[in-house]
């Protein structure tokens, strides 16, 4: 647990923060290269598009990160 103040936040809760905090960043550099002249799509609904992928991998990991944070405390308990 990190404390911030008066809250205590767990690993999987920062981590996650910092992952979309990266993948919004690489997100707008990736729609901002994608941008060209040629293409009809406004930069907008590039930066809208990737950032939902951003939200959506975001998710997926946190997930990943809770389940395998359980299993790991569920088998601690279970061998103790």
């Amino acid at each position: 647990m990190i404390k911030l103040g008066k809250f205590e936040v767990g690993f999987a809760p920062i981590s996650m923060a910092v992952l979309f905090i990266i993948l919004s960043i690489f997100a707008i550099f990736s729609a901002l290269n994608q941008a060209r002249p040629e293409f009809p799509m406004p930069l907008s609904s590039l930066i809208i598009i990737n950032e939902t992928m951003a939200l959506l991998a975001t998710l997926v990991y946190g997930i990943l990160v809770h389940l395998i944070m359980s299993f790991v405390k569920w088998n601690r308990k279970r061998k103790s």
